[in-house]
């Protein structure tokens, strides 16, 4: 039996500019003392918002579940910003929310933070405050910076 292939969608960097200005639109109106980047798919985001949010302050929390076989594995810290009132104040970035479990197992260290990601999938899209653009489950999002990424002609 021959397994469907997943759908991939690989994206631009002119794609990923254009959702972080729509997604800032979303938050606006909103202070934050500061912005902390999901690394490593939420640096490019972060480096957007933080122009149109006009915030200077950024911090990372490194954390990765997926393996080398993009597949979703145990969760391994090897940053974590050290954040007053459970991060209230501070507006945590990412690329992509698909299950929701890694901005759950944040949100557990910051319960007072605010969470905002550029694309979000229906099982994980409750996980985040805001979202810019929500995809479905089974597509699979290439973004400019991993490896695997192909330049669109």
């Amino acid at each position: 039996m021959t397994e469907t292939p997943v759908p991939k969608n690989y994206l631009t960097d002119n794609q990923i500019r254009q959702t972080s200005i729509t997604l800032a639109d979303k938050i606006k109106g909103n202070e934050y003392l500061g912005l902390v980047a999901i690394t490593r798919g939420g640096l490019a985001p972060t480096l957007y918002l933080s122009e149109q949010l006009i915030i200077k302050d950024i911090r990372t929390i490194s954390i990765s579940s997926y393996g080398d076989d993009g597949k979703q594995g145990h969760f391994k810290i090897t940053h974590k910003p050290d954040l007053a009132n459970g991060g209230e104040g501070y507006l945590f970035i990412d690329d992509l929310v698909d299950s929701g479990k890694t901005l759950k197992l944040i949100r557990s260290f910051y319960p007072n933070a605010t969470f905002a990601v550029l694309y979000a999938k229906p099982e994980g899209k409750d996980a985040t405050d805001f979202f810019a653009v929500e995809v479905p489950q089974h597509e699979w999002l290439v973004f400019p910076w991993e490896p695997d990424w192909i330049p669109q002609s």
